[in-house]
């Protein structure tokens, strides 16, 4: 008698994007609301609050209130069921967003001098600034700029979950909603940039908005938060770091 192998085990099944189909719990034209208003008043703090409060106060409150503000509206929109959105990472999830951080260089890039052009592009002046600072100042930006881009990770996934939402309540497929949710809101994070970028709005909403395209990806490969704002936290720091060496090169080369 012929021995057959024995099957494969199957591969766990892919987590569900938490609220969209209402597991754990949905996301209501209330609740929708409730978050995108969060979000938006979040993003005024964020802006905001270091105008008005000097120096390492202001960069650290506004960096907390983008975060705690946008959670608060989660919390409303779905209750205890908010800390679905922060599910503990797998290490595929982790290799996921490593393995996309060229990616998110790469893919800007490319549409900065092939779309944009390279002459016309507007200098991140807290970038340009970091090579700079004094030792002091240097550790807050990155500690500091570390919650904030967690911050910029739920101003993207939340109202692409929101959208989702919708999306799904009126009908459509899948895909349509995926691409949908993703084309729309990495648009609106490139446009969120237009202040950063002198309002340059070819270098807004496709050069950032491209890497915005990048860094959703991940997270719906992975639907995990944390794997997106690993390869988001990973892209700025280096691009920190690159400021921070070609700083003190020049000090030394001069």
């Amino acid at each position: 008698m012929k021995h057959e192998p024995d099957p494969k085990p199957p591969h766990a099944p892919r987590p569900a994007f938490p609220y969209v189909d209402g597991d754990p719990a949905p996301i209501g034209p209330g609740g929708g609301l409730a978050i995108i208003g969060a979000c938006a008043a979040a993003f005024a703090a964020l802006s905001l609050l270091p105008q008005w409060l000097p120096g390492a106060i202001g960069t650290w409150a506004g960096a907390t209130a983008f975060v705690a503000l946008q959670l608060l509206g989660l919390v409303i929109a779905v209750g205890p069921a908010w800390t679905a959105l922060f599910r503990r990472p797998r290490a595929r999830d982790l290799l996921i967003a490593l393995a996309c951080v060229p990616l998110v260089f790469a893919v800007p890039a490319a549409v900065a001098l092939g779309v944009v052009g390279d002459a016309h592009l507007v200098e991140n002046e807290v970038i340009a600034r970091s090579g700079t600072l004094p030792p002091s100042q240097l550790l807050t930006l990155f500690a500091a700029s570390g919650l904030q881009l967690l911050g910029e990770e739920l101003v993207t996934i939340l109202p692409l979950l929101v959208l989702m939402a919708v999306l799904r309540r009126a009908g459509l497929g899948p895909w349509w909603v995926i691409v949908i949710g993703w084309l729309v809101t990495s648009l609106i994070f490139g446009a969120l940039h237009l202040p950063t970028y002198q309002w340059h709005w070819g270098q807004a909403l496709l050069v950032i908005g491209s890497a915005r395209v990048v860094l959703t990806g991940v997270y719906l490969l992975t639907r995990n938060l944390w794997a997106s704002t690993l390869a988001h936290v990973v892209n700025d720091w280096s691009f920190l770091m690159f400021a921070l060496l070609m700083a003190r090169m020049s000090v030394h080369g001069g």
